[in-house]
């Protein structure tokens, strides 16, 4: 897999728009019944109340006030609001022939389903909705005649695997518009359960790479299923998990099969039909004597600290390396950078993290350069080298620093070191606030002086030549008459 390539995909999995930008709606959330207490209570109160009219009003009332109210409808459903009226149940009656419950505005962060047992042994269907629900507080029990649940419209977050397992009729498992961030494959007894999963908030960091593997079309809706998290928001799940996938099996080349791969993000391309990943590689305090002669198509960050790097050749001739924008190459031994001169990489890098490493100079006006043609660059770290403080070497790379202190982010702490001729010992200084007196030997310092001022004179020369010229220029054009100099020449 070449470096300039995307990551693809299997056929039948291609990638698709963000369904966030689709405009689409979670079907199946709202339960009608919960979105029109009062019409239930009025439809279950004519057919068999001698005085439907009050009955209706005294049911309405109910159903407005903050207490828990339960309203059947003939011939087997039940609704219930703010809760369970559980002395009707347990007194029998007409609410024992419940079939169908309805749970309205559940009010507690928990349900239990063990209470279903007790209180609607013959349930075939259940629906349950409000925002104050997080959790079930356990597994459903056997319940021999419940084949739908529909769970939504809450912030359930959590379902164990064995959550439904004891429903060994159960069809239907709606539990949309929740807020589960990730799923295990759940367990059924029942032989073909659909289970519907659109509108939660799927954090696609997660592992949920079992969805790919799943054939026996159980999760019907998972091909609509967006993650939610900072990374991937607003991705299909199952693009982000075939990227997860493929990455997963190239990080086990034997290049790098101790190092650790990840998708870091997935980027719309720009005709809005496919992705463009982006791969992180981490092979930090791995043992590695030089780069890594492999990496994963499209990998833009590159971890590589603490190893026992001696040189940089690879991000010349690797073509791996042409997409790594990003690499940490800290506490290695390096010593220099010069092979990275006018090459492809150093005009395209957006972060280059040498700190701790054996340098102790570099090539200051190639790095600059680059710098000054690469419009991406972000940060450049060079502290905790063994720079050398030589006269020019120091004056030119404190410039370089001073120039782009904002880029080079650790331009405060980078220190270099001269011998003391007292003592003979290394002595740091900040190579942001040396001077020359600091570091140039008598001779060398007046060296240096002597070529700034004749710099300083050459460059007044230039001047003073071509205003001259433009002079004479402007006098021949205006008066016809050329300079005196010219005049006098034979």
């Amino acid at each position: 897999m070449s470096s300039g390539t995307l990551l693809t995909m299997p056929p039948g999995t291609n990638a698709q728009l963000p369904l966030s930008l689709q405009n689409l709606v979670v079907e199946n959330v709202a339960i009608e019944e919960c979105a029109s207490p009062a019409r239930s209570a009025t439809h279950s109160s004519q057919p068999h109340a001698p005085h439907s009219s009050s009955s209706s009003s005294s049911n309405t009332a109910n159903l407005h006030s903050n207490r828990p109210a339960c309203v059947f409808t003939p011939p087997n459903r039940t609704v219930c609001y703010r809760g369970f009226e559980t002395k009707r149940f347990q007194a029998g009656g007409r609410f024992n022939l419940t079939r169908r419950l309805v749970l309205c505005d559940w009010p507690l962060k928990s349900f239990d389903p063990l209470v279903l047992a007790r209180l609607v042994p013959r349930i075939e269907r259940l629906a349950i909705t409000g925002r104050v629900l997080q959790r079930l507080a356990h597994d459903f029990p056997p319940l021999p005649y419940l084949r739908m649940v529909n769970i939504t419209g809450t912030r359930l977050n959590h379902t164990g695997v064995n959550a439904f397992y004891e429903l060994e009729r159960l069809q239907v498992l709606n539990l949309r518009g929740n807020e589960l961030e990730q799923i295990q494959p759940y367990r059924f007894r029942s032989g073909h359960v659909e289970v519907y999963l659109q509108g939660n908030l799927w954090n696609c960091t997660n592992d949920m790479i079992w969805l790919l593997k799943e054939q026996s079309r159980q999760y019907v809706d998972k091909p609509t299923l967006v993650c939610k998290d900072w990374k991937y928001t607003g991705r299909p799940v199952l693009t982000a998990m075939e990227y997860k996938r493929v990455v997963r099996e190239s990080c086990l080349h034997e290049e790098i099969w101790n190092c650790s791969c990840h998708v870091s993000y997935l980027r719309l391309s720009d005709n809005g039909l496919s992705f463009h990943p982006m791969i992180m590689v981490n092979c930090s305090d791995r043992g590695f004597y030089q780069l890594p002669q492999y990496l994963p198509g499209n990998t833009t960050v590159l971890h590589m600290a603490r190893n026992k790097l001696q040189s940089v050749d690879s991000l010349t001739t690797n073509e791996y390396y042409q997409s790594v924008q990003d690499i940490y190459l800290d506490e290695n031994r390096i010593t220099s950078i010069d092979i990275l001169e006018d090459t492809i990489w150093l005009d395209n890098f957006r972060i280059l993290s040498l700190r701790g490493n054996r340098m102790n100079r570099i090539r200051v006006y190639s790095v600059e350069h680059a710098i000054e043609r690469n419009p991406g660059v972000g940060k450049v770290y060079l502290s905790n080298n063994p720079w050398r403080c030589g006269c020019r070497f120091a004056i030119r790379f404190q410039r370089f620093l001073r120039k782009h202190e904002s880029l080079v982010a650790d331009s405060r702490n980078i220190t270099c070191y001269f011998i003391n001729d007292d003592d003979g010992r290394k002595q740091y200084l900040p190579v942001l606030t040396v001077t020359p007196n600091d570091i140039c030997r008598p001779s060398e310092h007046n060296t240096a002086a002597f070529y700034n001022t004749l710099s300083i004179i050459f460059a007044t020369l230039i001047i003073l030549i071509f205003t001259k010229l433009a002079y004479d220029y402007y006098h021949y054009r205006k008066y016809g008459k050329l300079p005196w100099l010219i005049m006098k020449m034979p």
